[in-house]
Protein backbone atom coordinates (compact mmCIF):
# COMPACT_ATOMS: atom_id res chain seq x y z
CA UNK A 1 0.00 0.00 0.00
CA UNK A 2 1.07 3.57 -0.67
CA UNK A 3 0.39 6.43 1.78
CA UNK A 4 -0.57 9.85 0.41
CA UNK A 5 -1.51 13.20 1.91
CA UNK A 6 -3.09 16.27 0.30
CA UNK A 7 -4.26 19.34 2.18
CA UNK A 8 -4.15 23.03 2.98
CA UNK A 9 -3.14 24.87 6.14
CA UNK A 10 -2.60 28.33 7.58
CA UNK A 11 0.68 28.67 5.69
CA UNK A 12 -0.69 27.85 2.24
CA UNK A 13 -4.28 29.09 2.32
CA UNK A 14 -6.10 32.15 3.62
CA UNK A 15 -8.75 31.89 6.28
CA UNK A 16 -11.33 32.53 3.55
CA UNK A 17 -10.22 29.48 1.56
CA UNK A 18 -9.85 27.28 4.65
CA UNK A 19 -13.40 28.21 5.56
CA UNK A 20 -14.61 26.51 2.37
CA UNK A 21 -13.21 23.20 3.61
CA UNK A 22 -14.47 23.41 7.20
CA UNK A 23 -16.46 20.25 7.92
CA UNK A 24 -17.25 20.82 11.58
CA UNK A 25 -17.29 17.79 13.83
CA UNK A 26 -18.41 15.19 11.28
CA UNK A 27 -16.41 14.37 8.15
CA UNK A 28 -17.90 10.88 7.70
CA UNK A 29 -20.01 11.85 4.66
CA UNK A 30 -16.90 13.14 2.88
CA UNK A 31 -14.96 9.99 3.72
CA UNK A 32 -17.86 7.86 2.50
CA UNK A 33 -17.90 9.80 -0.77
CA UNK A 34 -14.15 9.34 -1.15
CA UNK A 35 -14.34 5.56 -0.68
CA UNK A 36 -17.22 5.36 -3.13
CA UNK A 37 -15.09 7.22 -5.68
CA UNK A 38 -11.96 5.15 -4.91
CA UNK A 39 -12.97 1.66 -3.76
CA UNK A 40 -10.33 -0.30 -1.90
CA UNK A 41 -8.69 2.83 -0.46
CA UNK A 42 -8.46 3.99 3.15
CA UNK A 43 -8.83 7.61 4.22
CA UNK A 44 -8.83 9.92 7.24
CA UNK A 45 -9.83 13.61 7.16
CA UNK A 46 -8.28 15.99 9.69
CA UNK A 47 -10.12 19.32 9.78
CA UNK A 48 -9.27 22.11 12.24
CA UNK A 49 -9.37 25.89 12.19
CA UNK A 50 -5.85 25.92 10.72
CA UNK A 51 -5.88 22.94 8.35
CA UNK A 52 -7.82 20.56 6.18
CA UNK A 53 -5.91 17.37 5.41
CA UNK A 54 -6.82 14.17 3.59
CA UNK A 55 -4.70 11.09 4.35
CA UNK A 56 -5.03 8.13 2.01
CA UNK A 57 -3.69 4.59 1.73
CA UNK A 58 -4.16 2.95 -1.65
CA UNK A 59 -2.84 -0.08 -3.57
CA UNK A 60 0.72 0.42 -4.79
CA UNK A 61 -0.08 0.96 -8.47
CA UNK A 62 -3.69 2.10 -8.14
CA UNK A 63 -5.62 5.32 -7.91
CA UNK A 64 -5.84 8.06 -6.71
CA UNK A 65 -2.79 10.16 -7.54
CA UNK A 66 -2.16 13.78 -6.59
CA UNK A 67 -4.34 15.21 -9.37
CA UNK A 68 -7.15 12.79 -8.52
CA UNK A 69 -7.13 13.95 -4.89
CA UNK A 70 -7.21 17.63 -5.85
CA UNK A 71 -10.01 16.97 -8.33
CA UNK A 72 -12.01 15.16 -5.64
CA UNK A 73 -11.57 18.03 -3.16
CA UNK A 74 -12.44 20.63 -5.78
CA UNK A 75 -15.67 18.88 -6.72
CA UNK A 76 -16.63 17.91 -3.20
CA UNK A 77 -16.24 21.39 -1.68
CA UNK A 78 -17.07 23.50 -4.71
CA UNK A 79 -13.68 25.22 -4.85
CA UNK A 80 -12.19 25.98 -8.29
CA UNK A 81 -9.45 23.54 -9.26
CA UNK A 82 -6.86 26.28 -9.78
CA UNK A 83 -7.35 27.48 -6.19
CA UNK A 84 -7.04 23.97 -4.80
CA UNK A 85 -3.92 23.31 -6.87
CA UNK A 86 -2.18 26.55 -5.87
CA UNK A 87 -2.98 26.30 -2.14
CA UNK A 88 -2.64 22.56 -1.50
CA UNK A 89 0.43 20.55 -0.64
CA UNK A 90 0.90 16.88 -1.53
CA UNK A 91 3.20 14.30 0.04
CA UNK A 92 3.66 10.56 -0.43
CA UNK A 93 5.08 7.65 1.53
CA UNK A 94 7.62 8.64 4.22
CA UNK A 95 7.03 12.37 3.59
CA UNK A 96 3.27 11.94 4.04
CA UNK A 97 3.78 9.94 7.24
CA UNK A 98 6.32 12.48 8.51
CA UNK A 99 3.84 15.30 7.93
CA UNK A 100 1.22 13.60 10.11
CA UNK A 101 3.77 12.89 12.84
CA UNK A 102 4.85 16.56 12.79
CA UNK A 103 1.23 17.71 12.97
CA UNK A 104 0.59 15.50 16.01
CA UNK A 105 3.70 16.84 17.75
CA UNK A 106 2.66 20.45 17.15
CA UNK A 107 5.63 21.09 14.86
CA UNK A 108 3.36 22.19 12.01
CA UNK A 109 1.01 24.31 14.13
CA UNK A 110 0.67 28.07 14.06
CA UNK A 111 1.74 27.96 17.71
CA UNK A 112 4.77 25.68 17.96
CA UNK A 113 4.07 22.71 20.23
CA UNK A 114 0.31 23.38 20.44
CA UNK A 115 -1.14 20.40 22.36
CA UNK A 116 -4.76 20.79 21.20
CA UNK A 117 -4.01 19.52 17.70
CA UNK A 118 -3.21 16.05 19.05
CA UNK A 119 -6.71 15.76 20.47
CA UNK A 120 -8.14 16.96 17.16
CA UNK A 121 -6.18 14.30 15.25
CA UNK A 122 -7.36 11.63 17.69
CA UNK A 123 -10.99 12.59 17.14
CA UNK A 124 -10.51 12.61 13.35
CA UNK A 125 -8.93 9.16 13.47
CA UNK A 126 -11.73 7.87 15.71
CA UNK A 127 -14.35 9.20 13.29
CA UNK A 128 -12.61 7.45 10.37
CA UNK A 129 -12.51 4.21 12.34
CA UNK A 130 -16.18 4.49 13.28
CA UNK A 131 -17.30 4.83 9.65
CA UNK A 132 -14.88 2.18 8.39
CA UNK A 133 -12.73 4.57 6.36
CA UNK A 134 -9.48 3.77 8.19
CA UNK A 135 -8.00 0.37 7.40
CA UNK A 136 -4.91 -1.60 8.49
CA UNK A 137 -2.37 0.83 7.02
CA UNK A 138 -3.84 4.07 8.37
CA UNK A 139 -4.60 2.39 11.69
CA UNK A 140 -0.89 1.68 12.00
CA UNK A 141 0.16 5.15 10.83
CA UNK A 142 -2.22 7.12 13.07
CA UNK A 143 -1.69 4.98 16.15
CA UNK A 144 2.07 5.35 15.88
CA UNK A 145 1.78 9.09 15.14
CA UNK A 146 -0.27 9.60 18.31
CA UNK A 147 2.08 7.45 20.40
CA UNK A 148 5.13 9.26 19.02
CA UNK A 149 3.59 12.65 19.80
CA UNK A 150 2.92 11.67 23.40
CA UNK A 151 6.48 10.42 23.86
CA UNK A 152 8.07 13.39 22.10
CA UNK A 153 6.06 15.91 24.12
CA UNK A 154 7.05 14.20 27.37
CA UNK A 155 10.74 13.90 26.54
CA UNK A 156 11.34 17.22 24.75
CA UNK A 157 8.99 19.66 26.52
CA UNK A 158 7.85 21.04 23.17
CA UNK A 159 4.43 21.87 24.63
CA UNK A 160 5.71 23.62 27.75
CA UNK A 161 4.64 27.18 28.44
CA UNK A 162 2.13 29.30 26.54
CA UNK A 163 1.69 27.25 23.37
CA UNK A 164 -1.99 27.43 22.47
CA UNK A 165 -4.12 29.61 20.24
CA UNK A 166 -5.91 30.67 23.41
CA UNK A 167 -2.71 31.92 25.01
CA UNK A 168 -1.85 33.86 21.86
CA UNK A 169 -5.32 35.42 21.83
CA UNK A 170 -4.76 36.56 25.41
CA UNK A 171 -1.36 37.99 24.43
CA UNK A 172 -3.04 39.91 21.62
CA UNK A 173 -5.62 41.31 24.04
CA UNK A 174 -2.81 42.37 26.37
CA UNK A 175 -1.17 44.26 23.49
CA UNK A 176 -4.43 46.16 22.98
CA UNK A 177 -5.10 46.95 26.65
CA UNK A 178 -2.36 47.46 29.20
CA UNK A 179 -4.78 47.23 32.13
CA UNK A 180 -7.89 45.04 32.45
CA UNK A 181 -9.09 46.24 35.84
CA UNK A 182 -12.02 48.09 34.23
CA UNK A 183 -12.52 45.86 31.19
CA UNK A 184 -15.26 43.36 30.38
CA UNK A 185 -14.49 40.23 28.39
CA UNK A 186 -17.23 38.25 26.64
CA UNK A 187 -16.63 34.65 25.63
CA UNK A 188 -18.97 33.17 23.02
CA UNK A 189 -18.93 29.38 22.68
CA UNK A 190 -18.27 26.57 25.11
CA UNK A 191 -15.89 24.21 23.29
CA UNK A 192 -12.31 23.21 24.05
CA UNK A 193 -10.69 26.24 22.41
CA UNK A 194 -13.08 28.58 24.21
CA UNK A 195 -12.18 26.92 27.51
CA UNK A 196 -8.44 27.31 26.95
CA UNK A 197 -8.75 30.88 25.74
CA UNK A 198 -10.93 32.04 28.62
CA UNK A 199 -8.59 30.46 31.15
CA UNK A 200 -5.83 32.66 29.77
CA UNK A 201 -8.16 35.65 29.74
CA UNK A 202 -8.81 35.09 33.45
CA UNK A 203 -5.08 35.49 34.09
CA UNK A 204 -5.43 39.08 32.85
CA UNK A 205 -7.81 39.71 35.80
CA UNK A 206 -10.61 41.52 33.93
CA UNK A 207 -13.31 43.35 35.84
CA UNK A 208 -16.00 41.14 34.27
CA UNK A 209 -15.92 37.91 32.24
CA UNK A 210 -19.22 36.80 30.79
CA UNK A 211 -19.95 33.54 28.95
CA UNK A 212 -22.68 32.98 26.37
CA UNK A 213 -23.61 29.88 24.41
CA UNK A 214 -26.74 28.74 22.58
CA UNK A 215 -27.04 25.96 25.15
CA UNK A 216 -27.00 27.77 28.48
CA UNK A 217 -26.10 24.63 30.40
CA UNK A 218 -22.86 24.27 28.43
CA UNK A 219 -21.92 27.85 29.27
CA UNK A 220 -22.59 27.20 32.97
CA UNK A 221 -20.47 24.05 32.87
CA UNK A 222 -17.65 25.99 31.20
CA UNK A 223 -17.77 28.66 33.92
CA UNK A 224 -17.46 25.91 36.50
CA UNK A 225 -14.65 24.15 34.60
CA UNK A 226 -12.48 27.30 34.47
CA UNK A 227 -13.32 28.16 38.10
CA UNK A 228 -14.84 31.50 37.18
CA UNK A 229 -15.92 33.25 40.43
CA UNK A 230 -19.47 34.55 40.52
CA UNK A 231 -18.06 37.90 41.65
CA UNK A 232 -16.24 38.22 38.31
CA UNK A 233 -18.91 36.92 35.97
CA UNK A 234 -20.49 33.71 34.75
CA UNK A 235 -22.91 32.30 32.20
CA UNK A 236 -25.63 34.50 30.71
CA UNK A 237 -28.58 33.43 28.52
CA UNK A 238 -28.07 33.47 24.75
CA UNK A 239 -31.04 35.81 24.44
CA UNK A 240 -28.96 38.50 26.21
CA UNK A 241 -26.16 38.38 23.62
CA UNK A 242 -26.88 41.88 22.29
CA UNK A 243 -26.82 43.34 25.80
CA UNK A 244 -23.53 41.56 26.48
CA UNK A 245 -22.04 43.00 23.28
CA UNK A 246 -22.94 46.46 24.54
CA UNK A 247 -21.13 45.82 27.84
CA UNK A 248 -18.03 44.12 26.43
CA UNK A 249 -14.64 45.63 25.63
CA UNK A 250 -13.21 42.37 24.21
CA UNK A 251 -15.17 39.56 22.56
CA UNK A 252 -13.59 36.14 22.04
CA UNK A 253 -15.79 33.95 19.89
CA UNK A 254 -15.38 30.30 18.94
CA UNK A 255 -18.58 28.43 18.19
CA UNK A 256 -19.48 25.68 15.73
CA UNK A 257 -22.10 27.84 14.01
CA UNK A 258 -22.23 27.26 10.23
CA UNK A 259 -23.01 30.95 9.58
CA UNK A 260 -21.65 34.18 11.14
CA UNK A 261 -23.37 35.21 14.36
CA UNK A 262 -21.71 38.65 14.53
CA UNK A 263 -22.96 40.60 11.51
CA UNK A 264 -23.23 44.26 10.48
CA UNK A 265 -27.00 44.02 10.89
CA UNK A 266 -26.60 42.96 14.50
CA UNK A 267 -23.95 45.56 15.31
CA UNK A 268 -25.54 48.60 13.69
CA UNK A 269 -27.90 49.39 16.60
CA UNK A 270 -25.41 48.06 19.17
CA UNK A 271 -22.59 50.48 18.25
CA UNK A 272 -24.84 53.49 18.87
CA UNK A 273 -25.73 52.24 22.34
CA UNK A 274 -22.04 51.68 23.11
CA UNK A 275 -21.48 55.46 22.84
CA UNK A 276 -18.59 54.90 20.43
CA UNK A 277 -16.47 52.88 22.89
CA UNK A 278 -14.02 50.71 20.92
CA UNK A 279 -14.77 46.99 20.74
CA UNK A 280 -12.15 44.35 19.94
CA UNK A 281 -13.42 41.05 18.48
CA UNK A 282 -11.11 38.02 18.31
CA UNK A 283 -12.67 35.36 16.09
CA UNK A 284 -11.12 31.91 16.61
CA UNK A 285 -13.90 29.94 14.87
CA UNK A 286 -13.77 27.98 11.63
CA UNK A 287 -15.99 28.70 9.81
CA UNK A 288 -15.81 32.23 11.15
CA UNK A 289 -18.31 33.56 13.67
CA UNK A 290 -17.75 37.18 12.62
CA UNK A 291 -18.68 38.52 9.22
CA UNK A 292 -15.51 40.18 7.85
CA UNK A 293 -17.62 43.24 7.00
CA UNK A 294 -17.88 44.24 10.67
CA UNK A 295 -14.16 45.00 10.63
CA UNK A 296 -14.86 48.15 8.62
CA UNK A 297 -17.45 49.49 11.07
CA UNK A 298 -16.58 52.48 13.24
CA UNK A 299 -14.76 51.68 16.52
CA UNK A 300 -14.96 47.94 15.87
CA UNK A 301 -11.64 46.09 15.48
CA UNK A 302 -11.77 42.53 14.16
CA UNK A 303 -9.01 39.93 14.41
CA UNK A 304 -9.33 36.46 12.90
CA UNK A 305 -7.16 33.44 13.55
CA UNK A 306 -4.66 34.38 10.84
CA UNK A 307 -4.05 37.74 12.51
CA UNK A 308 -2.57 35.88 15.47
CA UNK A 309 0.46 34.88 13.41
CA UNK A 310 2.20 38.21 14.03
CA UNK A 311 1.91 37.58 17.78
CA UNK A 312 3.15 34.01 17.36
CA UNK A 313 6.24 35.11 15.43
CA UNK A 314 7.67 36.80 18.50
CA UNK A 315 7.88 33.52 20.42
CA UNK A 316 8.88 30.97 17.75
CA UNK A 317 12.57 31.15 18.55
CA UNK A 318 12.12 30.43 22.24
CA UNK A 319 11.73 26.65 21.83
CA UNK A 320 14.23 25.97 19.05
CA UNK A 321 16.11 23.26 20.97
CA UNK A 322 12.93 21.42 21.91
CA UNK A 323 11.78 21.58 18.28
CA UNK A 324 15.04 20.03 17.05
CA UNK A 325 14.78 17.23 19.62
CA UNK A 326 11.20 16.64 18.57
CA UNK A 327 12.18 16.50 14.88
CA UNK A 328 14.70 13.76 15.72
CA UNK A 329 11.98 11.76 17.48
CA UNK A 330 9.77 12.15 14.44
CA UNK A 331 12.45 11.08 11.97
CA UNK A 332 13.24 7.88 13.86
CA UNK A 333 9.56 7.03 14.35
CA UNK A 334 8.73 7.61 10.67
CA UNK A 335 11.53 5.26 9.60
CA UNK A 336 10.22 2.56 11.92
CA UNK A 337 6.62 3.04 10.78
CA UNK A 338 7.47 2.89 7.07
CA UNK A 339 9.56 -0.23 7.67
CA UNK A 340 6.56 -1.93 9.27
CA UNK A 341 4.29 -0.95 6.38
CA UNK A 342 6.83 -2.26 3.85
CA UNK A 343 7.24 -5.55 5.70
CA UNK A 344 3.47 -5.95 5.95
CA UNK A 345 3.16 -5.40 2.19
CA UNK A 346 5.96 -7.88 1.56
CA UNK A 347 4.35 -10.49 3.80
CA UNK A 348 1.05 -10.11 1.95
CA UNK A 349 2.87 -10.39 -1.38
CA UNK A 350 4.62 -13.57 -0.31
CA UNK A 351 1.33 -15.09 0.83
CA UNK A 352 -0.22 -14.33 -2.56
CA UNK A 353 2.81 -15.81 -4.37
CA UNK A 354 2.71 -18.94 -2.24
CA UNK A 355 -1.01 -19.41 -2.90
CA UNK A 356 -0.54 -18.90 -6.64
CA UNK A 357 2.28 -21.45 -6.80
CA UNK A 358 0.23 -23.95 -4.80
CA UNK A 359 -2.64 -23.52 -7.29
CA UNK A 360 -0.29 -24.17 -10.20
CA UNK A 361 1.19 -27.19 -8.44
CA UNK A 362 -2.22 -28.63 -7.65
CA UNK A 363 -3.45 -28.15 -11.21
CA UNK A 364 -0.39 -29.84 -12.71
CA UNK A 365 -0.45 -32.57 -10.05
CA UNK A 366 -4.02 -33.52 -10.93
CA UNK A 367 -3.13 -33.61 -14.64
CA UNK A 368 -0.10 -35.82 -14.01
CA UNK A 369 -2.03 -38.22 -11.80
CA UNK A 370 -4.47 -38.82 -14.66
CA UNK A 371 -1.56 -39.64 -16.98
CA UNK A 372 0.03 -41.94 -14.43
CA UNK A 373 -3.28 -43.76 -14.05
CA UNK A 374 -3.06 -44.75 -17.71
CA UNK A 375 0.05 -46.85 -16.91
CA UNK A 376 -1.12 -48.51 -13.70
CA UNK A 377 -1.97 -51.86 -15.36
CA UNK A 378 1.33 -52.18 -17.26
CA UNK A 379 3.88 -49.94 -15.57
CA UNK A 380 6.67 -48.91 -17.93
CA UNK A 381 9.59 -47.25 -16.14
CA UNK A 382 10.58 -45.28 -19.21
CA UNK A 383 7.03 -44.08 -19.84
CA UNK A 384 6.55 -43.16 -16.19
CA UNK A 385 9.83 -41.25 -16.23
CA UNK A 386 8.66 -39.33 -19.32
CA UNK A 387 5.40 -38.38 -17.57
CA UNK A 388 7.30 -37.10 -14.52
CA UNK A 389 9.76 -35.18 -16.70
CA UNK A 390 6.85 -33.60 -18.54
CA UNK A 391 5.22 -32.71 -15.18
CA UNK A 392 8.40 -31.01 -13.98
CA UNK A 393 8.88 -29.07 -17.23
CA UNK A 394 5.25 -27.90 -17.34
CA UNK A 395 5.44 -26.82 -13.73
CA UNK A 396 8.64 -24.83 -14.29
CA UNK A 397 7.27 -23.23 -17.47
CA UNK A 398 4.03 -22.16 -15.79
CA UNK A 399 5.93 -20.59 -12.90
CA UNK A 400 8.28 -18.71 -15.24
CA UNK A 401 5.70 -17.72 -17.83
CA UNK A 402 4.45 -14.53 -16.12
CA UNK A 403 7.80 -13.01 -15.06
CA UNK A 404 9.51 -13.80 -18.40
CA UNK A 405 6.57 -12.37 -20.35
CA UNK A 406 6.77 -9.17 -18.30
CA UNK A 407 10.51 -8.90 -18.91
CA UNK A 408 10.08 -9.35 -22.66
CA UNK A 409 7.36 -6.67 -22.66
CA UNK A 410 9.55 -4.28 -20.69
CA UNK A 411 8.12 -0.73 -20.74
CA UNK A 412 11.05 1.12 -19.23
CA UNK A 413 9.70 1.63 -15.70
CA UNK A 414 13.02 0.23 -14.45
CA UNK A 415 16.24 -0.88 -16.23
CA UNK A 416 16.38 -4.55 -17.21
CA UNK A 417 19.63 -4.72 -15.29
CA UNK A 418 17.64 -3.98 -12.13
CA UNK A 419 15.45 -7.05 -12.69
CA UNK A 420 18.49 -9.17 -13.56
CA UNK A 421 20.19 -8.16 -10.32
CA UNK A 422 16.99 -8.88 -8.36
CA UNK A 423 16.71 -12.36 -9.86
CA UNK A 424 20.34 -13.13 -9.03
CA UNK A 425 19.88 -11.89 -5.47
CA UNK A 426 16.54 -13.55 -4.78
CA UNK A 427 17.41 -16.95 -6.26
CA UNK A 428 21.17 -17.02 -5.57
CA UNK A 429 22.05 -17.22 -9.28
CA UNK A 430 25.79 -16.58 -9.36
CA UNK A 431 27.26 -16.22 -12.88
CA UNK A 432 29.88 -18.75 -13.88
CA UNK A 433 32.78 -17.99 -16.20
CA UNK A 434 31.11 -19.51 -19.25
CA UNK A 435 27.95 -17.51 -18.76
CA UNK A 436 29.93 -14.28 -18.42
CA UNK A 437 31.93 -14.80 -21.62
CA UNK A 438 29.13 -16.17 -23.82
CA UNK A 439 25.78 -14.84 -22.58
CA UNK A 440 22.61 -16.51 -23.76
CA UNK A 441 19.98 -14.15 -25.14
CA UNK A 442 16.31 -14.49 -25.86
CA UNK A 443 15.08 -13.06 -29.19
CA UNK A 444 13.99 -9.47 -28.72
CA UNK A 445 10.27 -10.32 -28.87
CA UNK A 446 10.51 -13.87 -27.58
CA UNK A 447 7.45 -14.97 -25.67
CA UNK A 448 7.75 -16.42 -22.19
CA UNK A 449 7.68 -20.21 -21.86
CA UNK A 450 4.42 -21.70 -23.10
CA UNK A 451 2.80 -22.98 -19.89
CA UNK A 452 0.81 -25.60 -21.83
CA UNK A 453 3.64 -26.91 -24.02
CA UNK A 454 4.44 -30.59 -23.54
CA UNK A 455 8.17 -29.98 -23.76
CA UNK A 456 9.71 -26.56 -23.39
CA UNK A 457 12.78 -25.45 -21.50
CA UNK A 458 13.16 -22.19 -19.59
CA UNK A 459 15.89 -19.90 -20.83
CA UNK A 460 17.90 -17.20 -19.09
CA UNK A 461 16.80 -13.64 -19.69
CA UNK A 462 19.49 -11.11 -20.62
CA UNK A 463 19.42 -7.41 -21.43
CA UNK A 464 18.23 -6.47 -24.87
CA UNK A 465 20.90 -5.52 -27.44
CA UNK A 466 22.22 -2.01 -26.88
CA UNK A 467 20.85 -0.83 -30.22
CA UNK A 468 17.28 -1.45 -29.05
CA UNK A 469 17.58 0.25 -25.67
CA UNK A 470 15.80 3.56 -25.26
Amino acid sequence: MRVLFTGINHRTASVTLRECFAVGGDASSHMDAFRERFPGCECVIVSTCNRFELYVARPLHGKPNADDLRTFLSGRFGVPMDQVASASIHREQDQAVAHLFRVCCGLDSMVLGEPQVLGQVKRAYQAAGDCGAAGPVLHRVFQQAIATAKQARTETGIDAGRVSVGSVAADLAHQVFADFADKTVLGIGAGEIAKLTLRHMMELKPHRLWLANRTHRNASELAEAIHLPASVGGARPWEQLDELLIEADIVVTCTAAPEPILTPKRFKPILKRRRFRPLFVIDLAMPRDADPAIGSMTNLYLYNIDDLQSVVADSLGQRGDQAQDCERHVAAAVTACMSQITHADLGQLIRKLRAKLHDIGQEEGERTLKKLAQHQDSPDAEALGAVLDEHTQRLVNKILHMPLSQLNQHHGDAPLGFYAAALRRLFDLEDDTEAKTEPTKLPEQAPGPDPDAETNSAESVQDKPAATRP
